[in-house]
């Protein structure tokens, strides 16, 4: 059997310290209303404090993770835009070269390249002019913003309401 990764067992001493956090505080709650002795009294017997900084740290590695990603794919997409664009050079000097020299197919060993007429393609010059009839209808979106306003404006929304909402955590960086 192999050991568990590091993050794997981060996340099972975080499990296990929240579970014994609650525990204790049960029963300080039998014992005590005192909020502050409740939270000073878990933070001294339990090692939840230190587990929780580990799993920041775990968390802080794979922020930094995911921006080296969006860097290096930024880097990407460029290069990709880059080279995308030295085939449209290449392929507009073949045709022009060809188109000059009133060659209309070259067998090559790896491939067949030929110039040829293409049909004319649209071009809306304005589209507010053009008639309905060559217009798509759509199905109506729902616009949620405009739903979510309303609702927590107080108006009603037939078919829709605002949720119990919930619990996030917020990490703020230094």
């Amino acid at each position: 059997m192999t050991a568990p990764k590091p993050a794997q067992r981060a996340m099972q001493n975080l499990a296990n310290e929240a579970a014994a956090a609650k525990a204790l505080r049960d029963t300080l709650a039998t014992i005590t209303t005192d909020a502050d002795t409740i939270r000073d009294t878990i933070e001294g017997e339990t090692s939840l404090h230190e587990t929780i900084t580990h799993v920041m740290a775990l968390i802080r590695d794979d922020e930094m993770l995911v921006d080296g990603i969006d860097r290096m794919q930024e880097a990407l997409a460029a290069r990709k835009k880059r080279l995308q664009d030295r085939i449209g050079y290449y392929r507009a000097a073949i045709e022009q070269a060809m188109t000059i020299g009133e060659i209309q197919t070259m067998e090559l060993p790896d491939a067949t390249v030929t110039v040829r007429r293409v049909a004319p393609a649209l071009e809306v010059i304005e589209e507010s002019k053009i008639p309905a009839a060559f217009f798509t209808p759509q199905d109506p979106k729902l616009n949620r913003k405009a739903v979510t306003d309303a609702l927590k404006a107080g108006q009603p929304v037939p078919g829709a309401t605002l949720g119990n909402g919930g619990i996030t955590l917020s990490i703020r960086r230094a």
